[in-house]
């Protein structure tokens, strides 16, 4: 049975979501974070040695990161569905969503939720003001700026065709 790995406050919903919409059958582990550190419990660092989150097993094989993980399903489970064809401007379009992904959406995000923790988390007392405008400075002059720009540009993309690449559903758009 395919198993994923649930870290409280993670990414498994875009896994999850694929595994409903190929049909397959799976299980869910949940973890719960470490209240202080918000890291990974010992059990998941087992099953993958970052502790990150989500993480599938399937038999014999264990898959990190939700990207390859979606690239894995859809190339075990998905029948030639959820990916264009070979050669074409719908591949290449695919190829592109899957990686901006990660790559130019994933890090204005990330610094928004370390920012945010920051301007909101405890300090010491004497530099928690400095601190919090420190935080609210990153984020009103850079990172809430970026944000839009990916809005804005994901808004357009998407005025230009029904999904991410084409008029099917892909793995990009999941």
């Amino acid at each position: 049975m395919l198993v994923v790995h649930h870290l409280e406050s993670s990414r498994s919903q875009r896994v999850l979501w694929l595994l409903e919409e190929l049909g397959v059958p799976y299980d869910v582990k949940q973890y719960a974070r470490n209240k202080k550190t918000m890291l990974a419990p010992p059990d998941l660092r087992a099953v993958h040695p970052l502790g990150k989150s989500p993480v599938i097993t399937d038999g014999d094989t264990t898959v990190a990161e939700s990207g390859a993980i979606v690239e894995f399903l859809i190339e075990r489970y998905g029948d030639g569905s959820f990916v264009p064809v070979a050669g074409t401007p719908e591949r290449r379009r695919y190829t592109y969503w899957m990686h901006y992904a990660e790559g130019s959406a994933m890090p204005p995000l990330l610094l928004k939720l370390i920012f945010m923790r920051m301007a909101k988390g405890p300090a010491p007392f004497f530099v928690r003001p400095l601190v919090r405008s420190i935080a609210n400075k990153v984020m009103s002059t850079f990172v809430d700026p970026q944000l839009a720009l990916h809005a804005s540009y994901i808004d357009a993309e998407l005025a230009k065709s029904e999904w991410f690449a084409g008029k099917e559903i892909t793995g990009a758009d999941i």
